[in-house]
């Protein structure tokens, strides 16, 4: 593939996404607005659902691209409505391991699952052969994807293909 075409690629990615994803994002995140939730506490909550597992403040800090300081106001807030969970690292008694709770998991999943319908919605309006050339071109393309790359949606990408 020439890099034009690679180009077009990126291109009708953007809009294919857009089409895709348009009104989805504030229809997904209704829940986080009823609760009067910052886009920095909600990215807190999506990152620990992708992340499978406790981790420290600073480490989601680094993750979102925010002062540590930041993200200890947004887990401050998550505690404060039982979503998130913290308790002190054993291995280092200055810093504070934070994981979601029974009802950070429910909202989690209950916007990742509202995400997954909308997807497969889309994907049942397709043509039958657009459908399966699609999904043939995207399996080989996930396949292809370098381990770095995976390693940063391992979470995300397990969870659906285990759940398809």
């Amino acid at each position: 593939m020439a890099v034009t075409e690679k180009a077009d690629l990126a291109e009708v990615f953007d809009e294919f996404f857009a089409v895709r994803h348009k009104g989805c994002d504030s229809e997904v995140l209704d829940v986080f607005v009823e609760m009067d939730l910052s886009l920095t506490q909600a990215r807190v909550v999506f990152l620990l659902a992708e992340h499978g597992m406790e981790m420290p403040v600073g480490e989601a800090a680094d993750h979102l691209g925010v002062s540590v300081a930041t993200a200890g106001r947004a887990v401050d807030r998550l505690v404060s409505l039982s979503m998130v969970d913290r308790r002190e690292d054993p291995d280092d008694r200055r810093s504070k391991l934070v994981s979601l709770t029974a009802e950070g998991r429910r909202i989690a999943d209950t916007q990742r699952a509202g995400m997954r319908e909308k997807v497969r919605t889309f994907s049942d309006a397709l043509p039958v052969d657009i459908a399966c050339a699609l999904h043939e071109a995207m399996t080989a393309a996930l396949e292809c994807i370098p381990d770095h790359l995976r390693a940063a949606a391992a979470c995300t990408h397990n969870e659906v293909r285990t759940s398809s």
